[in-house]
Protein backbone atom coordinates (compact mmCIF):
# COMPACT_ATOMS: atom_id res chain seq x y z
CA UNK A 1 0.00 0.00 0.00
CA UNK A 2 1.38 3.22 -1.20
CA UNK A 3 2.50 5.52 1.99
CA UNK A 4 1.07 9.09 2.22
CA UNK A 5 3.29 10.94 3.93
CA UNK A 6 4.08 12.59 0.41
CA UNK A 7 0.32 14.01 0.05
CA UNK A 8 0.60 14.43 3.92
CA UNK A 9 3.92 16.64 3.67
CA UNK A 10 2.04 18.70 -0.11
CA UNK A 11 -0.83 19.63 2.66
CA UNK A 12 1.44 20.62 5.57
CA UNK A 13 3.23 23.02 3.23
CA UNK A 14 0.92 24.00 0.70
CA UNK A 15 -1.36 25.81 4.16
CA UNK A 16 -0.69 28.73 5.88
CA UNK A 17 -1.07 28.49 9.31
CA UNK A 18 -1.70 31.91 11.43
CA UNK A 19 1.85 33.25 13.29
CA UNK A 20 1.32 32.45 17.10
CA UNK A 21 4.68 33.31 18.24
CA UNK A 22 7.05 36.31 19.14
CA UNK A 23 9.97 35.19 19.93
CA UNK A 24 12.11 33.22 17.69
CA UNK A 25 15.14 31.08 19.35
CA UNK A 26 18.22 29.33 18.03
CA UNK A 27 18.72 25.82 20.54
CA UNK A 28 21.87 24.43 22.11
CA UNK A 29 21.71 21.59 19.33
CA UNK A 30 20.78 24.15 16.60
CA UNK A 31 16.92 23.91 16.22
CA UNK A 32 14.52 26.28 15.87
CA UNK A 33 11.89 27.15 18.58
CA UNK A 34 8.78 29.53 18.64
CA UNK A 35 8.29 30.73 22.43
CA UNK A 36 10.39 27.76 23.44
CA UNK A 37 8.50 24.86 20.86
CA UNK A 38 10.34 22.88 18.78
CA UNK A 39 9.76 23.24 15.58
CA UNK A 40 9.44 19.97 13.32
CA UNK A 41 9.13 19.15 9.75
CA UNK A 42 6.19 17.72 8.08
CA UNK A 43 7.31 14.08 9.13
CA UNK A 44 7.23 15.65 12.70
CA UNK A 45 10.99 15.44 12.83
CA UNK A 46 12.51 18.03 15.02
CA UNK A 47 14.36 20.56 12.65
CA UNK A 48 17.83 20.60 13.61
CA UNK A 49 20.54 22.28 11.22
CA UNK A 50 24.11 20.57 11.71
CA UNK A 51 25.66 24.33 12.73
CA UNK A 52 24.83 28.10 14.31
CA UNK A 53 25.17 29.74 11.44
CA UNK A 54 22.85 27.80 9.03
CA UNK A 55 20.18 27.98 12.20
CA UNK A 56 20.75 31.45 12.82
CA UNK A 57 19.73 31.95 9.03
CA UNK A 58 16.80 29.72 9.09
CA UNK A 59 15.52 31.48 12.31
CA UNK A 60 15.69 34.84 10.50
CA UNK A 61 13.27 33.17 7.78
CA UNK A 62 10.77 32.61 11.14
CA UNK A 63 11.61 35.89 12.41
CA UNK A 64 10.36 37.55 9.79
CA UNK A 65 7.11 35.72 9.28
CA UNK A 66 3.78 37.96 8.86
CA UNK A 67 0.27 36.97 10.09
CA UNK A 68 0.62 34.18 8.55
CA UNK A 69 3.37 31.37 7.57
CA UNK A 70 4.49 31.24 3.58
CA UNK A 71 6.98 28.18 2.87
CA UNK A 72 7.32 29.91 -0.50
CA UNK A 73 9.17 32.82 1.08
CA UNK A 74 11.25 30.48 3.51
CA UNK A 75 13.52 28.45 0.90
CA UNK A 76 16.03 27.88 4.06
CA UNK A 77 13.22 26.13 5.95
CA UNK A 78 12.22 24.07 3.41
CA UNK A 79 15.21 22.85 2.56
CA UNK A 80 16.00 21.88 6.06
CA UNK A 81 12.68 19.76 5.78
CA UNK A 82 14.19 17.86 2.80
CA UNK A 83 17.47 17.55 3.89
CA UNK A 84 16.12 15.87 7.45
CA UNK A 85 12.62 13.92 5.79
CA UNK A 86 13.49 12.85 1.96
CA UNK A 87 17.55 12.99 1.22
CA UNK A 88 18.33 10.11 3.70
CA UNK A 89 15.74 7.57 1.83
CA UNK A 90 16.62 8.54 -1.57
CA UNK A 91 20.03 8.11 -2.00
CA UNK A 92 19.49 6.02 -5.33
CA UNK A 93 17.01 8.29 -6.55
CA UNK A 94 19.43 12.01 -5.96
CA UNK A 95 22.34 9.39 -7.67
CA UNK A 96 20.31 9.00 -10.61
CA UNK A 97 18.84 12.58 -10.90
CA UNK A 98 22.20 13.84 -10.45
CA UNK A 99 23.83 11.69 -13.15
CA UNK A 100 21.14 12.67 -15.70
CA UNK A 101 21.65 16.10 -15.72
CA UNK A 102 25.51 14.88 -15.60
CA UNK A 103 24.98 13.00 -18.81
CA UNK A 104 23.80 16.34 -21.21
CA UNK A 105 24.46 19.31 -19.09
CA UNK A 106 23.66 22.42 -20.04
CA UNK A 107 27.16 24.03 -20.31
CA UNK A 108 28.59 20.92 -22.31
CA UNK A 109 25.85 22.07 -25.45
CA UNK A 110 26.88 25.41 -26.56
CA UNK A 111 24.50 26.84 -28.90
CA UNK A 112 25.73 25.99 -32.71
CA UNK A 113 24.98 29.89 -34.13
CA UNK A 114 24.53 32.15 -33.83
CA UNK A 115 28.46 33.20 -33.46
CA UNK A 116 27.54 36.18 -31.29
CA UNK A 117 25.66 33.77 -28.75
CA UNK A 118 28.03 30.91 -29.01
CA UNK A 119 30.90 33.47 -28.08
CA UNK A 120 29.14 34.13 -25.03
CA UNK A 121 28.28 30.79 -23.55
CA UNK A 122 31.96 30.03 -23.69
CA UNK A 123 32.92 33.17 -22.12
CA UNK A 124 30.50 32.14 -19.12
CA UNK A 125 30.56 28.09 -19.57
CA UNK A 126 34.38 27.05 -20.75
CA UNK A 127 36.01 28.64 -17.20
CA UNK A 128 33.29 26.35 -15.18
CA UNK A 129 34.02 23.71 -16.89
CA UNK A 130 38.32 24.06 -16.50
CA UNK A 131 37.12 24.31 -12.66
CA UNK A 132 35.35 20.99 -12.56
CA UNK A 133 38.13 19.18 -14.04
CA UNK A 134 40.80 21.16 -11.92
CA UNK A 135 39.82 21.64 -8.73
CA UNK A 136 37.34 18.59 -8.31
CA UNK A 137 38.64 16.06 -10.86
CA UNK A 138 35.71 15.65 -12.81
CA UNK A 139 36.16 16.33 -16.67
CA UNK A 140 33.50 16.60 -18.52
CA UNK A 141 33.52 17.07 -22.74
CA UNK A 142 32.05 19.78 -23.63
CA UNK A 143 30.06 18.65 -27.56
CA UNK A 144 30.36 21.16 -30.26
CA UNK A 145 27.12 19.77 -32.20
CA UNK A 146 23.56 19.60 -30.29
CA UNK A 147 23.75 15.46 -31.16
CA UNK A 148 24.31 13.77 -27.34
CA UNK A 149 27.58 12.48 -26.42
CA UNK A 150 27.86 10.58 -23.25
CA UNK A 151 30.30 11.73 -20.47
CA UNK A 152 33.47 9.91 -20.02
CA UNK A 153 32.42 6.96 -17.72
CA UNK A 154 34.73 7.71 -15.31
CA UNK A 155 33.61 11.61 -14.80
CA UNK A 156 30.42 9.75 -13.59
CA UNK A 157 31.57 7.15 -11.78
CA UNK A 158 33.33 9.90 -9.55
CA UNK A 159 30.21 12.20 -9.53
CA UNK A 160 28.74 9.41 -7.98
CA UNK A 161 31.16 8.96 -5.61
CA UNK A 162 31.27 12.54 -4.75
CA UNK A 163 27.50 13.18 -4.64
CA UNK A 164 27.01 10.13 -2.10
CA UNK A 165 29.83 11.26 0.40
CA UNK A 166 28.16 14.52 0.45
CA UNK A 167 25.82 14.91 3.48
CA UNK A 168 22.16 15.12 3.76
CA UNK A 169 21.79 19.21 3.98
CA UNK A 170 24.26 19.63 1.02
CA UNK A 171 22.43 16.98 -0.66
CA UNK A 172 19.36 18.93 -0.71
CA UNK A 173 20.91 22.11 -1.82
CA UNK A 174 22.23 20.17 -4.83
CA UNK A 175 18.74 18.77 -5.69
CA UNK A 176 17.79 21.95 -5.44
CA UNK A 177 20.18 23.74 -7.71
CA UNK A 178 20.19 21.36 -10.20
CA UNK A 179 17.15 21.85 -12.17
CA UNK A 180 16.90 25.73 -11.17
CA UNK A 181 20.35 25.97 -12.92
CA UNK A 182 19.81 23.14 -15.40
CA UNK A 183 23.64 22.15 -14.54
CA UNK A 184 25.41 19.99 -12.15
CA UNK A 185 28.31 21.76 -12.89
CA UNK A 186 27.10 24.73 -12.25
CA UNK A 187 24.96 23.75 -8.87
CA UNK A 188 28.46 22.37 -7.78
CA UNK A 189 30.38 25.42 -8.40
CA UNK A 190 27.72 27.12 -6.34
CA UNK A 191 28.07 24.31 -4.00
CA UNK A 192 32.05 24.50 -3.86
CA UNK A 193 31.75 28.98 -3.40
CA UNK A 194 33.12 29.33 -6.91
CA UNK A 195 30.44 31.04 -8.23
CA UNK A 196 27.67 33.09 -6.43
CA UNK A 197 24.11 32.80 -6.80
CA UNK A 198 24.06 35.34 -9.34
CA UNK A 199 26.78 34.41 -11.19
CA UNK A 200 25.62 30.60 -11.36
CA UNK A 201 22.29 31.63 -12.45
CA UNK A 202 23.60 34.51 -14.83
CA UNK A 203 25.79 31.29 -16.65
CA UNK A 204 22.48 29.21 -16.54
CA UNK A 205 20.54 31.60 -18.68
CA UNK A 206 22.86 33.17 -21.16
CA UNK A 207 20.75 32.36 -24.12
CA UNK A 208 17.33 33.86 -22.35
CA UNK A 209 19.24 36.98 -21.87
CA UNK A 210 20.38 36.33 -25.54
CA UNK A 211 17.07 36.55 -26.75
CA UNK A 212 15.20 39.17 -24.77
CA UNK A 213 17.88 41.52 -26.08
CA UNK A 214 16.80 40.52 -29.26
CA UNK A 215 12.72 40.36 -28.73
CA UNK A 216 12.11 42.33 -25.65
CA UNK A 217 11.31 41.34 -22.09
CA UNK A 218 8.37 39.90 -21.44
CA UNK A 219 6.56 41.04 -17.93
CA UNK A 220 5.81 37.47 -16.99
CA UNK A 221 8.87 35.52 -17.61
CA UNK A 222 10.86 38.93 -16.01
CA UNK A 223 8.56 37.74 -12.54
CA UNK A 224 9.69 34.11 -13.00
CA UNK A 225 12.90 35.12 -13.92
CA UNK A 226 13.45 37.24 -11.10
CA UNK A 227 12.28 34.53 -8.70
CA UNK A 228 14.57 31.90 -9.63
CA UNK A 229 17.32 33.98 -9.35
CA UNK A 230 16.78 34.93 -5.63
CA UNK A 231 16.38 30.97 -5.14
CA UNK A 232 19.65 30.48 -6.58
CA UNK A 233 20.92 33.45 -4.14
CA UNK A 234 19.32 31.49 -0.94
CA UNK A 235 21.53 28.25 -2.17
CA UNK A 236 24.39 30.50 -1.88
CA UNK A 237 23.29 31.76 1.99
CA UNK A 238 22.78 27.61 2.47
CA UNK A 239 25.86 26.39 0.89
CA UNK A 240 28.15 29.00 2.50
CA UNK A 241 26.44 28.55 6.03
CA UNK A 242 27.27 24.82 5.44
CA UNK A 243 31.11 25.13 4.48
Amino acid sequence: MPSDKPAKRADQLGHRPKRFWKDVTVTDDFGIALDGRAVKTPSGAPLILPNRALAQAVSAEWSAVGEHVDYDAMPLTRLGFAAIDRMPDMQDEIVTEVLRYADTDLICYPSEYPASLTEREHEAWDPVLHWVGHDLGLEFHQNLTLIHQPQPAQTLERLQAFVRGMTPYEQAGLMSATPLLGSVILALALWDGHLTGEAAFSASTVGETFQAAIWGHDAEAEQRRNGMKAHAVSLETWFSALR
